[in-house]
């Protein structure tokens, strides 16, 4: 979702080449990169990096060992470090949750007897260690693709002689076929490598390009319907083997040069409907769902003995929901359909299941997402299944936690930066796990319910070497995941009854909090699998109680952005449940509840009191009052978890938020100012000395990472992170800053805000472009104003029924050096998506940029090649319903802009100076010139930039000069 930052590098891996060692030495810090915050320029560029993906990366130190296209075109591969050294210096962070100690103790509780469904990108099942389990059972028991990535439209062919021509190729050899079916019918059609995005992933039969059309054959063989293709490239099918489906015999092929080790291994789903065939082609063209799976359950990783994920003994279930050419987006009803064939599939097998998610979007109102329903209703049917599911990579912003992890009967897992992956401190001492600045947060939600390691060096598909090492939430949750198996197996070999609640609670209740950290946070901690395990043998009875915060939105926590004093909670409990009294305890000095609760109907409301005048200032406060029965070791049976923010009022001029405050290592410094509509402003984090260098955030109201880019390198002085907020982007609300110090390095930090003393809008008439100041201090502003001309917007509106693409077409004029598009869509219409893709693509169907949305609004930045000409471009919008019909009717509008190396400065007509009086507003005119600069383009209009510089800073305001346009 996006990298680690080089400020907090610190998480570093050393890279030995020698001999493994039990021991290994500390791992060497990576230099953090100075990246100082440039002035904004007159009118702004787009600020992207092409090389970047869409979820969390660590940075690690050269091997020595650079790849090459040699690596490429032969059987070599080069990797991050090799596995052995891997193993050696535990980073597969078994020791973090106490897995090496638990399978130590109890041998065959290592997952075996379980099935672990893994929801995701695919995976590629030619990886070392994802072959057989720990007892040499097949550890792939099935792949099946529910996200049409790999949909093949097959079509009756005829062949002439031994030939058959599909698609324009022709392919010999067809005797091989006909052995097996002498009077047909035969079926072929082509899998085309440029819908499936970029290379190494999308080049299937290795050829160095992704511009090919690989045409299959399929045909009924004695055994049932099976696949043949040119695998070698040779033009012909003799002496290529037939491919069934994967559950039958669990074949796989791959396209490339005879001889070599395949780069892509790919699967064949087929299925018959009407007597015709069907075909879907698995494979793992993102790499994410591989990686996954090494971590929840492999077995001998890379073939390195004992390098193991966290269940070894577990089997595994393949199903891709997401289309990785389109940002690993899911598409409509896939999470369902998956959920729905795991179920089905582990039942007819009569095998335990946990399901797995790494996956995560944006909440707009957490815990109302309709995915969310649904993943609550499925798992309340199958009370047996656990269903673990990442938090996110929002963080570290209150309220970021995104869904389907805020199902609330879901195993929510946030991420740690494990001591595996972490320098010793200054004084040499052993790190521990520290909580992730990336993982994300609740709010609304009493989420995650627990935090397990998010680093990771695990499998990957070939094409993918190098990339062994993950970061993310995405790894924590199958970490999360393993840990259930393990508890699920002893269940089943010791022949009790296997609840997922249960199994849930006693990794919450167990877990370890780590050092500053609140409920929403990291909920209870860092689990251990052998103190879980002992709780589960205590036959602790627990009350199933649920929570709801009324006046929250049916949440199951609050968060209060109010003065309020109280607030409610409804605790829901089935009719047929008994009477039943819990004490009330509160964790925070602020926040008080009634000594006792007693629970004799479905529906029981606890009032809880905020004593604000115990509250510090600026910032946010997290208080949970907990309930429990006679039976404290079985941990509290509900917990009503408050979240109150004292945000900073909207002021004039500079104030320091925060001054010379100090932060731990790993710790965080947080704060919340309020925002005014139009009314731009610069948020600056500074520490306090040269050598301290942090990673510095900003989150907009509601929690939604800072739309023009929220991670930032923070230093001293010139080095400090700088947010110029121009007034187009700002939101009115309560804005959160949060500084994280390195996992090795305490900081002392100043937070300053600086907001504009001037609101700033404008609109056009005729030729001619009117803006308008207005004072919103108690002085007199004396400014200088302007307007910048220096690209062009077009607006589109899209109203659409069902999840079928949609396309906007246009010309990108030869001068603009890049696009930005802001896609903006009404929040109440999020929660029904599971995913929204948003790509930029050319005449020829190659991918420019793409960006998934991750929240009701999103912004995709693509820089273009030099010297491109004027360039037919589409934008193509993919959504993504949560129910299966996705026949649902959505709408949004898409700003799409274009931007050039240069701008045209326009004075007023009048003074260029104003002065103007507190409470009052002056306005400025400025003459469009009678031509353009630059040709504009169909439907397109100027882009203005309107300045208003006011004691030595300018402040801005980024909008489109349309004709006859409402003031903005």
């Amino acid at each position: 979702m996006r990298p680690l930052h080089p400020a907090l590098s610190a998480v570093a891996l050393t890279l030995a080449c020698g001999p493994a060692r039990h021991e290994p030495p500390p791992p060497a810090p990576v230099p953090p990169a100075a990246q100082p915050s440039a002035p904004r320029p007159a009118v702004p560029k787009p600020n992207v990096d092409p090389a970047a993906k869409d979820r969390p990366r660590i940075t690690v130190p050269p091997t020595g060992v650079a790849a090459d296209s040699s690596a490429l075109r032969s059987d070599s591969v080069t990797r991050v470090a090799p596995p052995q050294v891997a193993y050696a210096h535990g980073w597969m962070a078994l020791g973090s949750t106490g897995v090496d100690r638990f399978v130590a103790a109890h041998p065959s509780y290592d997952g075996r007897g379980v099935l672990i469904a893994i929801l995701d990108t695919g995976i590629d099942p030619g990886i070392p260690g994802l072959s057989t389990t720990s007892t040499g059972s097949p550890k792939i028991l099935d792949l099946r693709d529910f996200s049409a990535e790999g949909a093949v439209r097959l079509n009756p062919v005829t062949p002439v002689g031994d030939s058959v021509e599909v698609a324009r190729h022709r392919l010999g050899g067809f005797g091989r076929v006909a052995s097996l079916n002498t009077a047909g019918p035969y079926y072929a059609g082509t899998i085309v490598e440029i819908p499936l995005g970029e290379p190494p992933a999308a080049d299937l039969n290795a050829n160095g390009k992704v511009a090919d059309t690989l045409p299959v054959v399929v045909t009924r063989a004695p055994d049932g319907w099976v696949l043949f293709a040119d695998t070698d490239g040779d033009g012909s099918l003799a002496g290529e083997r037939p491919v069934h489906d994967y559950l039958t015999g669990r074949e796989t092929f791959a396209w490339g040069p005879r001889g070599r080790t395949p780069r892509v291994n790919v699967a064949v789903n087929l299925s018959e409907r009407a007597g015709r065939p069907e075909l879907d082609l698995f494979f793992d063209s993102g790499g994410h769902g591989s990686h996954v799976s090494g971590i929840a359950a492999g077995h001998d990783l890379y073939g390195v003995t004992g390098f193991n994920g966290v269940a070894p003994g577990a089997q595994l279930l393949g199903l891709k929901i997401a289309n990785s050419a389109q940002g690993s987006i899911t598409t409509t009803g896939s999470m369902l359909r998956a959920m729905d064939y795991a179920i089905r599939f582990a039942q007819s097998r009569h095998l335990p299941l946990v399901l797995n998610m790494s996956f995560g979007v944006g909440n707009e109102r957490e815990g109302g997402a309709r995915i969310d329903a649904l993943v609550d209703s499925v798992l309340g049917q199958h009370p047996d299944v656990v269903f673990t599911i990442s938090a996110g990579n929002d963080g570290p912003g209150l309220s970021t936690l995104g869904f389907p992890g805020s199902a609330e009967a879901a195993l929510t897992a946030g991420a740690t930066l494990p001591a595996s992956f972490l320098s010793p401190s200054g004084q040499g001492a052993a790190p521990a796990d520290q909580l992730a600045y990336f993982s994300a947060r609740g709010g609304e939600t009493a989420k995650p319910d627990l935090v397990t390691p998010g680093v990771a060096y695990s499998s990957v598909p070939r094409w993918n070497a190098g990339e062994e090492v993950e970061q993310g939430t995405s790894m924590a949750a199958p970490h999360a995941a393993g840990l259930a198996a393990l508890l699920v197996s002893s269940l089943a070999q010791e022949q009790q009854p296997i609840r997922a609640s249960a199994v849930k609670r006693a990794l919450m209740v167990t877990a370890q909090p780590t050092p500053g950290a609140s409920f929403v946070d990291e909920g209870t901690g860092l689990p251990d699998a052998e103190r879980a395990y002992r709780w589960l043998k205590g036959g602790h009875q627990v009350s199933e109680v649920r929570v709801r915060a009324l006046g929250a939105g049916g949440s199951t926590a609050a968060v209060d952005r109010t003065t309020d004093s109280t607030r409610t909670f409804e605790l829901l409990r089935p009719a047929s449940a008994p009477p039943a009294s819990f004490s009330l305890r509160s964790d925070a000095p602020w926040l008080s509840a009634p000594a006792r609760v007693t629970l004799a109907r479905p529906r029981t409301r606890v009032t809880v009191r905020y004593a604000r005048g115990k509250l510090g200032g600026s910032g946010a406060y997290v208080g949970v009052v907990s309930g429990w029965g006679d039976d404290t070791l079985a941990g509290p049976a509900f917990r009503l978890v408050n979240t109150v923010l004292v945000p900073a009022p909207v002021t004039v001029g500079s104030r320091a938020l925060r001054a010379g405050e100090r932060v731990t290592p790993g710790g965080t410094l947080r704060t919340l100012f309020r925002a005014d509509t139009a009314r731009p402003f610069v948020l600056s984090i500074e520490t306090g000395g040269r050598a301290e260098q942090g990673l510095a955030f900003l989150h907009e109201p509601g929690g939604m990472p800072f739309r023009d880019e929220s991670d930032r390198s923070a230093g001293n002085g010139p080095q400090a992170a700088e947010y110029e907020v121009d007034a187009r982007d700002v939101v009115p609300g309560a804005y959160e800053a949060v500084l994280v110090a390195p996992p090795n390095q305490a900081l002392s930090a100043t937070i300053g805000l600086t907001q504009s003393p001037l609101t700033l809008r404008a609109r056009r008439e005729g030729d001619s472009v009117v803006a308008r100041f207005t004072n919103v201090t108690a002085a007199t502003v004396e400014a200088e104003v302007g307007l910048h001309l220096g690209g062009a917007e077009r607006d589109e509106s899209v109203a659409a029924k069902g999840s079928d693409t949609q396309r906007i077409p246009f010309v990108v004029p030869g001068w603009s050096r890049g696009v930005v598009v802001d896609i903006t869509m009404d929040p109440s219409q999020w929660g029904r998506f599971t995913d929204f893709g948003v790509s930029l693509f050319d005449s020829l169907g190659r991918q420019l940029g793409k960006k998934p949305l991750k929240y009701a609004f999103g912004r995709l930045q693509v820089e273009l090649p030099k010297g491109h000409g004027d360039m037919p471009v589409s934008l193509g919008l993919f959504p993504g319903f949560a129910d299966p019909a996705g026949d649902q009717s959505w709408t949004l509008r898409a700003s799409i802009r274009v931007y050039g190396d240069t701008s045209v400065a326009l004075r007023p007509a009048g003074a260029p100076s104003l002065s103007i009086p507190a409470g009052t507003s002056a306005a400025s005119t400025f003459r469009l010139p009678a031509e353009m600069p630059w040709p504009l383009g169909e439907r397109f209009v100027p882009l203005g930039l309107l300045v208003a510089r006011v004691d030595g800073r300018s402040w801005t305001r980024e909008l489109p000069l349309a004709p006859g346009s409402a003031e903005r």
